[in-house]
């Protein structure tokens, strides 16, 4: 009989200390390197570029991933990232493309300036998209 309660009070122990353990995980980006909120502080605080294109990835699978846009804002304003110029741009136009349809003038040259900028820097994603669309530098 006491083989029988051992393994009960194991198996009780096991299942309330995995419970209590369940109550504090944190949330990883996609790619399993490093929590989310840790990627953003190294962004906004450091400019951290690994930190940005890791967080790129986790924002796949985000809810908002419309997010970005700030992160991306930042990367380009703050820290002149040459990668974030385009991402702002992508988001820009992308968010009207899949909810509204058609970008407004004022939206479309700020996402236009951005994608200049990034082609004046040498990102290769803004002077590629630069060259497609025929805008003048």
């Amino acid at each position: 009989m006491k083989p029988i309660y051992l393994l009960f009070l194991i198996a009780l122990c096991s299942f309330s200390c995995k419970k209590e353990h369940e109550k504090y995980i944190e949330v990883v980006s996609m790619n399993n390197t490093r929590p989310i909120n840790e990627l953003k502080k190294l962004v906004l605080s450091k400019g951290d570029t690994v930190a940005y294109n890791e967080l790129e990835t986790a924002f796949m699978n985000e809810k908002y991933s419309e997010e970005y846009l700030l992160y991306s804002i930042v990367m380009a304003d703050k820290y002149n990232y040459h990668r974030a110029y385009f991402h702002v741009y992508n988001c820009l136009t992308s968010v009207f493309e899949f909810n509204v349809g058609e970008i407004d003038e004022a939206t479309k040259a700020l996402a236009i300036k951005y994608l200049k900028k990034g082609a004046e820097l040498n990102d290769p994603e803004s002077t590629k998209e630069n060259t497609f669309l025929k805008i003048p530098f």
